[in-house]
C-alpha cells in the first residue's frame, strides 16, 4: 500500500465515515481492480468499491 496520507472523497455518505460524511483520511490505499483497499488511520484495512469513490487526493 502507499505510505502517505490521502483524503478519499465518496460519491455519497457511507458507513465507513460513520454514515454522514463524504470524506475520510486514510494512511494508504491499493487499487485491486474494481475495489480500493484502504488502510485506515487506526491501522485497520477496509475495502470499498471504486464506484463509491469520487476522488483520491494526497495530503501534503
Amino acid at each position: 500500500m502507499a505510505d502517505e496520507a490521502y483524503q478519499i472523497t465518496l460519491a455519497e455518505p457511507h458507513e465507513i465515515t460513520d454514515g454522514d460524511q463524504r470524506t475520510i483520511t486514510v494512511s494508504g490505499y491499493e487499487d485491486v481492480g474494481s475495489m480500493f483497499m484502504l488502510e485506515l488511520t487506526d491501522g485497520g484495512i477496509r475495502s470499498i468499491g471504486k464506484q463509491l469513490i469520487e476522488d483520491v487526493t494526497p495530503i501534503e
